[in-house]
């Protein structure tokens, strides 16, 4: 009789560890995807409050930090829910999750706001009324997985649910550090680089992702053609604002400044603000860098950084880099041609979507393996 029942409860068991899983790593990876550009998810946030009517209510400080809130919290459930670790609470907070925003992302499919939820980051970019019928699949699995959770099998013992909290936000944590001092360790915007941004901007058949690139003089007379069509190196010192540049790398700025003074490769400014800030950051700055005027989009999506160091060529861009890692005076003691900041870099194999994922999926397959060979031990 026993077997029987055993029998008969087996497919439910399946379908809701099946559903338990693909909830918890779909969670998983919109977190991952947030944390790969916390920047980029604290300009979606902004979006929407500019959207509400709640433009400039919060600082952007605060708000990269609800970023890495919301990202380091999406990698938590889902991590939980994957493995099954403080499941009945984990699949509680996915439901309340789901039920809220399979609402919202009706109305925002409806009266449009924003063009793009932003779940997915840049990864994977959904229309509202695709993110719509998205969020009604999640519910449905985040309603099975908790009517169902007492059929859930964790594949952690729950005396080692900690070690999950706090090896994976150990990761995230570090892993979202790494990306806002340096850059997205995985860049999905057109304007990455190796990209010839002369067929894309200036082309017969352009970007409609770049159709808002221009760069502009003083006198608001298009520039664009005149330098992206020079041959020879230009370092473009990126800042949507100059008002909230960062001061940190002032001093590395100075020195690539003279650095191209020295060997004669040109370096110009690009920013959305105004003339009265371009002044008050150059006399901060010390360096007489001439300041082009571009929208504040496209500078934002261009590099993640305030102010940022785009290097390009032959109207292709060859190197990026945030203030924090500007290259030293050390670095810049040749022509760009002979060393490596002037060459587009190698392909680095911890740099790619695979590594990415096993960064955060390989502890948790390891934590399983080692929780189930003390089982075995024990």
């Amino acid at each position: 009789m026993g077997s029987e029942v055993k029998k008969k409860d087996l497919p439910i068991k399946v379908l809701v560890n099946f559903c338990r899983v693909l909830l918890g790593l779909t969670f998983l990876f919109s977190g991952v995807v947030k944390a790969i550009d916390p920047v980029g998810t604290q300009i979606k946030l902004s979006d929407y409050l500019m959207a509400f009517g709640m433009g400039g209510m919060v600082l952007e400080s605060t708000l990269l930090i609800l970023a890495c809130l919301l990202a380091g919290f999406e990698i938590l459930i889902g991590s939980y829910l994957a493995v099954g670790a403080f499941y009945r609470g984990s699949s509680l907070i996915a439901l309340i999750m789901m039920v809220i925003l399979t609402p919202f992302t009706l109305y925002l499919a409806m009266e449009n706001p924003v063009e793009d939820c932003g779940c997915f980051g840049d990864a994977l970019v959904l229309t509202n009324w695709q993110t719509f019928g998205k969020n009604v699949f999640l519910l449905l699995l985040a309603l099975i997985v908790f009517i169902k959770k007492k059929k859930i099998v964790p594949f952690v013992d729950e005396r080692r649910h900690w070690v999950v909290t706090l090896v994976v936000t150990l990761i995230a944590v570090r892993f979202m550090v790494g990306n806002i001092k340096g850059l997205p360790v995985l860049d999905f915007r057109p304007y990455k680089v190796g990209v010839d941004l002369r067929s894309e901007v200036l082309g017969s058949v352009k970007n409609p992702e770049m159709t808002d690139f221009s760069l502009m003089d003083d006198d608001m007379n298009d520039v664009t053609e005149e330098i992206l069509m020079d041959p020879g190196y230009t370092f473009l010192l990126v800042s949507p604002h100059l008002e909230d540049a960062s001061d940190s790398g002032l001093d590395l700025i100075d020195d690539v400044f003279d650095y191209c003074a020295n060997w004669g490769y040109n370096m110009i400014g690009v920013t959305s603000s105004g003339t009265e800030a371009i002044r008050q950051w150059t006399e901060n700055a010390g360096a007489e860098i001439k300041f082009l005027f571009c929208d504040e989009i496209p500078l934002q999506t261009m590099v993640r950084s305030n102010p940022g160091l785009v290097l390009i060529k032959d109207g292709i861009i060859v190197n990026k880099w945030s203030y924090f890692n500007i290259p030293p005076d050390e670095e810049l003691s040749a022509p760009l041609d002979e060393i490596s900041a002037g060459r587009i870099p190698d392909p680095d194999p911890t740099r790619t979507p695979w590594a990415v994922a096993l960064l955060f999926v390989l502890p948790l397959l390891l934590i399983v393996l080692i929780d189930k060979f003390k089982g075995l031990i024990q």
